[in-house]
């Protein structure tokens, strides 16, 4: 699901190169990735997910799509990420699926700076971190064998970090960042966290979990800079954070100054997982670049 998103197409291309056959559940046909086969289906229509599962007969579903965080409705945070995902569970669950890969996150709320592992006890904050947490509850509960990943900030080209961050440096008027930008973010580019699905997929054992995350975190200001230094453009400027809470609503505030580190080493240590870009100062020009 998800399969021509910002990240769900990278997915895609690399489970295609490694020789899978890989079905984009999509709403309408020629959406689907290059070299991936159109599985007709919707997230808010089950019968459309049974039949998809009768038809591809998929060994395993990979769980991207999803309302993002920067979604101020939580009704609609609700529909696609928890109704939409107990729906699908139980079309796999109908339709003989052996594994479920399920795409969480660990931007959840505020942790003051701690280092997250697997087993540290997320703060939960948002309507986002909710719906991730009880769509984690699910894929645990349900009698697929279940694998969850949790990556933090993912960046690069496309999605929402060319929406929020490039094309608004590139816009008259230097870039606002919310809050005294010394929060700690720990981010992750987008074809690393492709990588990680796909090992995930092909090896990890049934009910593992893992947190994926660049080899170092980076303070927000900092990240943001890095950004219009890749763009030839003035390095950003601050805003109170109430005053942003106004416009654009307070969990897509607490999402950006909330301040975590978190560690990638159990996805290192168990299935060889090497960031192709370990740092930011890598990632971003490479992202701004393409």
């Amino acid at each position: 699901t998800g399969a021509s998103g910002f990240l769900g197409r990278y997915v895609c291309e690399q489970l295609v190169e490694r020789g899978h056959e890989t079905g984009a559940l999509v709403r309408r046909p020629g959406s689907e990735p290059e070299g991936t086969l159109a599985v007709a289906g919707d997230l808010t229509d089950s019968h459309t997910l049974k039949l998809a599962m009768k038809v591809f007969a998929p060994e395993c579903v990979i769980h991207l799509a999803a309302e993002i965080a920067s979604q101020r409705d939580a009704k609609k945070i609700q529909k696609a990420n928890v109704d939409g995902t107990k729906d699908l569970i139980d079309a796999c669950e109908a339709g003989g699926v052996k594994r479920f890969v399920f795409a969480s996150t660990v931007v959840t709320g505020e942790a003051h700076g701690e280092v997250l592992t697997e087993d540290s006890k997320l703060p939960v904050e948002t309507a986002y971190g909710h719906s991730k947490q009880e769509g984690e509850r699910m894929a645990r509960e349900s009698k697929l064998e279940e694998v969850i990943i949790r990556p933090s900030h993912v960046y690069g080209p496309g999605g929402w970090f060319e929406e929020e961050f490039v094309n608004r440096l590139r816009q008259p008027g230097r870039f606002a960042v919310i809050g005294s930008g010394k929060n700690w973010w720990d981010v992750v580019h987008v074809e690393d966290v492709a990588t990680a699905f796909v090992l995930a997929t092909e090896k990890a054992p049934a009910g593992s979990l893992y947190h994926v995350v660049d080899d170092e975190s980076i303070h927000y200001y900092d990240f943001v800079a890095l950004t219009a230094e890749a763009l030839g453009t003035g390095p950003p400027r601050r805003i109170p954070a109430w005053i942003a809470s106004l416009a654009a609503g307070r969990d897509t505030v607490k999402a950006v100054t909330r301040s975590a580190k978190s560690s990638n080493a159990h996805i290192k240590a168990e299935l060889g997982w090497e960031p192709k870009f370990p740092t930011a100062r890598e990632g971003i020009p490479d992202a701004v670049s393409r």
